[in-house]
C-alpha cells in the first residue's frame, strides 16, 4: 500500500491494473508468406485460431493465470469481437469496469500469419482505440488506486495519447503513488522530448531491441540504457532480446540476463506481453530487476510453445528462478 492510499484509508485490492490496447487475434498457422495463394484461390493451413490480443489481454490474462489480481482500463466495441474479449476477461477473473464499449467503432482486431518458424506478420485494424485516451485513463482513477502497480501500453500504437502521458503519470504518482510500467509497440516514432517528459514519472521501461534502436539512435545495449538514465528514467530500464534474452539496469548496476531455450517455438505471439507480466509478477513478489528478468525471460519462453498469447502460461510458482527443474520446456 502506498503512503498517499495508507493516508486515504484505501488498501490494494488489486495487484495490477493493465490499461491500453484490448484486440481479437484470429491466428492461422503454418502461413508460407513467401509463397501465398494465387488471387481467388485457396491454401489449406493446419490451424485457425481466435483469440484476445494487445497488452491488457495478454499481459492482464498472463498475470491472471500466474495467480495475480488485475484490472483492466481499455476500449472494445459494442460487437461480437467485443464480446468475446469481455467474456475471457470475466474467465480469467480480471476486473472489467475499467473497460469502455464504444457503440461507434468496432473492436480492434488483428490477423495473425504464423509462419513454420513461429515467426508472425500482422493485418491489423485499429477500431474503437482510435479514441483511446488520457481522459479514459484519469477517468478511472479510482481503480488505478485499487492497484499496487499500472502497466501501460503500448508507446507507439496509441499515438491520440502520447501528448498526455506525462500528465497522466504525473498525476497518477501524486494521487496514487502506484508504481508504473510503461511498454512500447510497433514501430514508435524517436521523440526524445516525450522520453524526457515521461521517463522521470516511470518505475519500469524495458522496450525491444528494435523500439529501443528507434528510441534513442543507439544500437548496443549499454548505449541504450545509458540513453534512457540519461533522459530521465528513475527506475529499471533495459532491452528485451528476444533469443538473445534481455539487458537490464537498475542505478548503476547492468545485467545481460539470457534466454530459455525451448524445444521448438510453435507461436511467439504474446512473448514480449509475456515477457512483461514475468517481470511484474516477480516485481510484485519482491525479486530484485536481475531476478526478475530471469523469470520474465522463463515466462516469456514457456509463451512460445502453444498457439496464443496466454495459451501456455502457468502459475507464478513455476517460474521461480530457484525451482528451474519445474520450468515446462527444456533449458538446451
Amino acid at each position: 500500500m502506498s503512503k498517499q492510499q495508507a493516508a486515504r484509508g484505501m488498501g490494494a485490492d488489486l495487484d495490477v491494473v493493465v490499461a491500453g490496447l484490448a484486440v481479437v487475434d484470429i491466428i492461422g498457422r503454418p502461413v508460407n508468406l513467401a509463397r501465398p495463394p494465387k488471387a481467388g484461390s485457396l491454401q489449406v493451413i493446419d490451424t485457425v485460431t481466435l483469440t484476445t490480443g494487445g497488452n491488457v489481454s495478454n499481459t492482464g490474462i498472463d498475470l491472471a493465470k500466474m495467480g495475480f489480481t488485475v484490472g483492466a482500463i481499455t476500449r472494445v466495441g459494442d460487437d461480437g469481437l467485443g464480446q468475446f474479449i469481455m467474456q475471457q476477461y470475466e474467465k480469467h477473473g480480471l476486473e472489467t469496469s475499467g473497460v469502455i464499449v464504444d457503440k461507434r467503432k468496432q473492436t480492434s482486431a488483428t490477423i495473425v500469419a504464423v509462419g513454420a518458424d513461429g515467426e508472425r506478420t500482422f493485418l491489423h485494424t485499429r477500431g474503437c482505440l482510435t479514441d483511446f485516451s488520457v481522459k479514459d485513463v484519469l477517468a478511472r482513477m479510482d481503480l488505478i488506486a485499487r492497484a499496487r502497480m499500472l502497466a501501460f501500453g503500448y508507446l507507439g500504437l496509441l499515438p491520440e495519447c502520447e501528448p498526455g502521458l506525462a500528465r497522466l503519470f504525473r498525476t497518477i504518482k501524486e494521487e496514487t503513488g502506484v508504481r508504473i510500467l510503461l511498454d512500447t509497440g510497433g514501430v514508435p516514432k524517436r521523440n526524445p522530448g516525450l522520453l524526457r517528459a515521461v521517463l522521470p514519472f516511470v518505475d519500469i521501461f524495458i522496450p525491444s531491441y528494435d523500439e529501443a534502436v528507434v528510441l534513442t539512435g543507439k544500437r548496443k545495449p549499454e548505449e541504450i540504457v545509458r540513453y534512457l538514465q540519461e533522459a530521465g528514467a528513475r527506475g529499471v530500464v533495459g532491452v528485451k532480446m528476444g533469443a538473445r534474452g534481455c539487458f537490464i539496469a537498475f542505478g548503476d548496476a547492468t545485467m545481460q540476463v539470457p534466454a530459455l531455450r525451448v524445444k521448438k517455438v510453435i507461436d511467439a505471439t504474446g512473448a514480449g506481453d509475456a515477457f512483461v507480466a514475468g517481470f511484474v509478477a516477480a516485481t510484485l513478489r519482491g525479486f530484485d530487476p536481475f531476478e526478475a528478468a530471469r523469470t520474465a525471460n522463463a515466462v516469456a519462453a514457456s509463451c512460445v510453445t502453444a498457439v496464443g498469447a496466454s495459451t501456455a502460461i502457468q502459475p507464478f510458482e513455476n517460474y521461480e528462478t530457484h525451482v528451474p527443474h519445474r520450468f515446462p520446456f527444456s533449458l538446451g
